[in-house]
């Protein structure tokens, strides 16, 4: 049995902090080159998000054997060169090699979404502060960020791939000053790496007694298995996996991802001009250290986070169909109001809520599996639900979106109610 975490947990090193952070933000500001696209195109803009969340899929399906077979850091490497060179393509090019980039861009983002939960658990002490949970609330910074620095720029979608460029060589010097994992570093029959890894991180004397953890951690990983029919007839897993399914559900169904990409073409359709896309990125970020301070002072809770994000959620999704019925300049800015609202519910609750931990019922051989599915699975949810946003503003009215966000809302919320309390205990 896995004993409990210490009260206290351990700080992660400062350099992994600011890992975990630089990922966050360059997922975030990939969003925010989204948006800006999205603005300045509208419909043509659904090649290059179509583009960008297969290419994220693939790169989680991707991810896993590079990470296996070449290590962490230079899986971390490899997808940090790949963001660069696909923003730097993007940024400099037309047409085509526009899409090019943007597919390299996507395809690492997928391969970090496998790769730094990795690298953040491995390169921690046992019973640490889980850091994903801070990944994922620096997202709306790093979309903030991409806004402000390109709605004003002459060129704006050039620019937006240049702000990503620079998040990807910023991810590129934080993974260069992190070492190998010691996880992986045992499974390759070099221990003594791993202890002189973990020694300068963390000192000789929690060291020692990490090292002992870390040997078990890899011989569960040499014992992974994939996720088959027979498991899912175990009660204890069918349910487990249940409760991952609802989670992706309550990440998405709400169109939180939707209301952060299609903010600024929102923003131009109700004429109101630069001013309210500033307001909206300063929100996002301030939502970021909102965000930030919940995820490191509560650790537990996480399924009541959850359920008070979709709540959040639905409250936002009635001030959007509240603002389309006022009209005028006072629903204008309630429907910016409202998918600001939608942002946090997603941003500061349910996103940092459902990342970095493990569900007990899963068997060790199964751990790999479930987190390969996660990723996947997020992904391809995100990236459909993106598209079909997308799809309904072009072909059916932004109006038809308000509406289909708050029924989507709903149904989420009351399938998160129906199934998550029994899990508040977790």
């Amino acid at each position: 049995m896995t004993p409990h975490p210490p009260r206290s947990a351990p700080p992660a090193p400062v350099r992994l902090r600011l890992y975990a952070w630089a990922v966050g933000l360059f997922l975030g500001a990939l969003e925010g080159v989204l948006a800006i696209g999205v603005a300045g195109a509208r419909g043509g803009a659904l090649p290059l998000v179509g583009v960008v969340g297969a290419a994220m899929v693939l790169g989680t399906v991707a991810g896993r054997p590079l990470s296996r077979h070449l290590g962490r850091r230079r899986t971390g490497l490899v997808m940090a060169v790949l963001a660069a060179a696909g923003a730097g393509i993007a940024a400099g090019l037309d047409g085509v090699p526009v899409l090019i980039g943007a597919g390299l861009a996507g395809l690492a983002s997928g391969g970090i979404l496998v790769v730094a939960p990795l690298v953040c658990h491995e390169l921690s002490l046992r019973g640490h502060k889980r850091l994903m949970p801070q990944v994922m609330a620096l997202g709306p910074a790093g979309a903030g960020v991409v806004a402000l620095a390109a709605w004003w720029s002459p060129v704006r979608v050039p620019a937006a791939w240049g702000v990503l460029g620079g998040a990807a060589l910023i991810y590129l010097v934080c993974v260069l000053r992190l070492p190998e994992s010691p996880v992986w570093l045992v499974g390759q029959c070099r221990d003594v790496e791993a202890f002189e890894t973990l020694r300068r991180l963390h000192g000789t004397l929690e060291a020692s007694v990490a090292i002992d953890w870390t040997r078990l951690d890899a011989e569960m990983l040499a014992e992974q298995q994939a996720l088959t029919p027979a498991d899912l007839r175990v009660p204890q897993v069918c349910s487990a996996v249940l409760t991952g399914a609802v989670l992706i559900l309550a990440q998405e169904a709400p169109l939180g991802a939707a209301a952060l990409v299609l903010a600024p073409l929102v923003v131009a359709d109700l004429g109101l001009g630069s001013g309210a896309i500033a307001v909206s990125a300063m929100t996002w970020v301030g939502w970021t250290f909102l965000a930030l301070a919940l995820v490191t002072r509560v650790e537990r809770l996480r399924f009541l986070r959850v359920v008070l994000g979709a709540v959040v959620a639905v409250l936002g999704a009635t001030f959007l169909v509240v603002g389309l019925s006022l009209g005028g300049a006072a629903g204008a800015w309630m429907i910016v109001i409202s998918l600001t609202i939608l942002v946090a519910s997603q941003s500061v609750l349910v996103l940092p809520a459902c990342q970095g931990a493990i569900d007990p019922r899963i068997p060790p051989w199964l751990v790999e599996a479930q987190r390969r599915a996660l990723a996947t699975g997020g992904a391809l949810a995100r990236a459909g639900v993106l598209i079909a946003a997308l799809l309904v503003v072009v072909h059916l009215g932004m109006s038809v979106l308000y509406w289909a966000t708050f029924a989507l809302s709903l149904v989420s919320v009351v399938v998160v109610l129906l199934r998550l309390p029994r899990e508040l205990k977790v």
